[in-house]
């Protein structure tokens, strides 16, 4: 019998995912589907038990669900915990097993990053937003031995109790809180990479934020987000124009998507086709491997 699987959003039918992991599944020869489930958040708990009834072996969790499926499902890993966010499902026996694969996969992605485009030491990241995809970022960059972090962010209490709900006093001591005005006004200070975390539909042409920040410090530019048609985002374009390294969120779509196969199927995923899958649709390629570089 074909096995399910799915992403679940709202909305969703943007998503990349079933392009590439359905990809993965007919290169293994596994007798298996992945579709998209376009679920509003009124509804998200219904979706949940219907799902379990039809015999959906595992899910992806996009925005808006990830916490509030954190909340719904029977168990969850680790790092789940901790973010307080859930973004891939699995069936167990006593019910929903949740996982968070968008820590690892932010950490892949921005360890190619640094090795295969930056190729200097990096110390110091400052992130751009504090919503809740931060929270993976944040915990990944400690995780990773990033001890200095500052976050820019509009709202100076939001950024203030995210980062209280992740640390303790004692491990937040090097992690700085600015706003974004005070950003624009004063510059990045001695921060060497700056993250990018805040919507893209709010900067589609211009990413006015960085106008008068001197940014001839920062050694690379990292977007989460990625245009469909593959190029560049408005904050990558300052980078650009730089003529700095640049990276967006589309590796890391496909390495959380990689660890979310191989928590489904036990098996390792052919990194390799699912890059191929989005390379035909995006017109980019995507190489893998290396090692992470000094970071001091």
């Amino acid at each position: 019998m074909k096995k399910l699987y799915g992403v679940i959003g709202y909305p969703v039918s943007h998503s990349l995912s079933p392009l590439f992991q359905q990809a993965a599944m007919e290169s293994l020869g596994l007798d298996a589907a992945y579709v998209p489930f376009e679920i509003p958040p009124d509804q998200i708990g219904i979706a949940l038990k219907s799902m379990e009834i039809l015999g959906v072996e595992g899910f992806n969790v996009t925005i808006p669900h990830k916490e509030a499926v954190s909340g719904l499902v029977a168990g969850k890993d680790r790092i789940s915990t901790i973010v307080g966010a859930v973004n891939t499902v699995s069936r167990k026996a006593d019910g929903w097993f949740g996982s968070n694969t968008d820590v690892g996969g932010f950490q892949e992605a921005f360890r190619h990053f640094l090795q295969s485009k930056i190729k200097k030491d990096v110390s110091h990241p400052m992130v751009l937003g504090a919503g809740g995809s931060v929270r993976s970022v944040l915990f990944a960059l400690r995780e990773s031995g990033f001890r200095r972090l500052t976050i820019a962010n509009r709202s100076l209490d939001r950024a203030h109790r995210l980062l209280d709900s992740l640390f303790s006093p004692d491990t937040r001591k090097e992690i700085s809180v600015i706003s974004l005005e005070e950003m624009s006004n004063q510059g990045v200070g001695e921060c060497d990479v700056l993250i990018n975390a805040l919507s893209r539909e709010a900067f589609p042409d211009r990413f006015a934020l960085l106008d008068r920040v001197d940014c001839s410090g920062i050694k690379g530019f990292f977007d989460l987000s990625y245009r469909p048609d593959g190029l560049p985002t408005s904050f990558l374009k300052v980078g650009l124009s730089l003529k700095r390294p640049v990276e967006d969120g589309l590796r890391m779509l496909l390495e959380q998507g990689a660890l979310s196969f191989e928590i489904w199927t036990g098996q390792s995923a052919p990194r390799d086709v699912m890059a191929e899958a989005l390379r035909k649709k995006l017109g980019r390629s995507l190489s893998f491997g290396g090692e992470m570089p000094k970071m001091v």
